[in-house]
């Protein structure tokens, strides 16, 4: 292509439809039929979603069992319980621990977000953004001064991790029948991928492929925070029996209310009402839209004529 054609084709790109947005255009109109139709369509099928999600949840099982009065002055204990009805694996198991309120905006933000990418961040850049106020140095933690130094920065810093609870269970048996509950895989792979590189860089006080550590990092959205502890992929559970696991309980949150809970899952996840709930009072408030707009266009259509 030579110059003159080049030129050429220039001037009909900078004068074309496209450059000069001369394209046709469609603008739709909506019209009260339509916008109720479309209100109604939705409410009917959010409706119909939220109580299928409810049905399933109701054929879940799921116990919840508190340990921390059995454990309280003790630091190992054996704790049995009893499961009224048969559970099919996978079985998953979570630990709660009460009123430690995870959502509460200060302990949301005493992290570093940098820090758990993996970059550099230097002491002083910590101290000035105030990141992990009170949970910034070694000697927050309690940590030896020998290993660490006391007044160097903790790797990871802040609340969060400082507040991560240690407790451990092993040994499960059912009918003192030992079955294997794996810790592998619990939590999100981006996670997972994350904290194992940055394990490889920095000096940590703590396992940063702790996989419990993962999940406790992620912050529960409610007062009540619930941890996913294990599975149980390759037993069932039957009616009646008795569980018994090994309970290392841990001085930190000795005097909170701490559970131990079972549950199986489906499609939806583990048992929760909420999302069943949540669909329906969303389709609810559809079809009482479509409602309010057929009235007022009624109103305002008689007073027009």
């Amino acid at each position: 292509m030579n110059k003159e054609e080049f030129n050429k084709f220039y001037e009909e790109m900078k004068n074309s439809r496209f450059r000069q947005q001369k394209f046709p255009g469609w603008r739709p109109l909506p019209t009260i039929s339509c916008m109720t139709i479309i209100f109604i369509s939705v409410g009917i099928f959010f409706i119909i979603v939220g109580v299928l999600i409810l049905v399933f949840t109701g054929f879940l099982k799921e116990y919840k069992f508190r340990y921390d009065l059995y454990c309280f002055n003790k630091n190992n204990c054996d704790f049995s319980f009893t499961i009224p009805e048969k559970m099919k694996k996978p079985i998953l198991i979570y630990y709660q621990v009460n009123d430690v309120r995870q959502n509460h905006r200060f302990y949301m933000d005493n992290k570093s977000d940098k820090q758990l990418k993996g970059e550099e961040v230097s002491k002083e850049d910590l101290e000035k953004s105030g990141d992990c106020e009170s949970a910034l140095y070694n000697k927050d933690f309690g940590l030896d001064s020998d290993d660490y130094g006391e007044d160097s920065v903790a790797f990871p810093c802040g609340l969060i991790a400082k507040s991560f609870l240690q407790d451990n269970f092993s040994s499960w048996t059912i009918s003192k029948k030992e079955i294997n509950v794996t810790t592998e895989d619990i939590a999100y792979k981006s996670d997972r991928d994350t904290y194992s590189k940055i394990a490889k860089k920095e000096t940590h006080w703590i396992n940063l492929n702790d996989e419990h550590f993962m999940n406790w990092m992620r912050i529960a959205p409610f007062e009540n925070p619930r941890k996913l502890w294990g599975k149980i992929e390759k037993d069932d559970i039957p009616s009646g029996a008795i569980v018994t696991v090994a309970i290392y309980n841990h001085d930190k949150y000795r005097n909170f209310e701490k559970y131990l809970i079972l549950t199986t899952r489906n499609v939806f996840g583990g048992k929760s009402s909420f999302l069943g709930i949540s669909y329906i009072v969303f389709g609810g408030i559809c079809l009482l839209s479509a409602v309010i707009f057929i009235n007022v266009f009624n109103y305002f259509h008689k007073k027009k004529k």
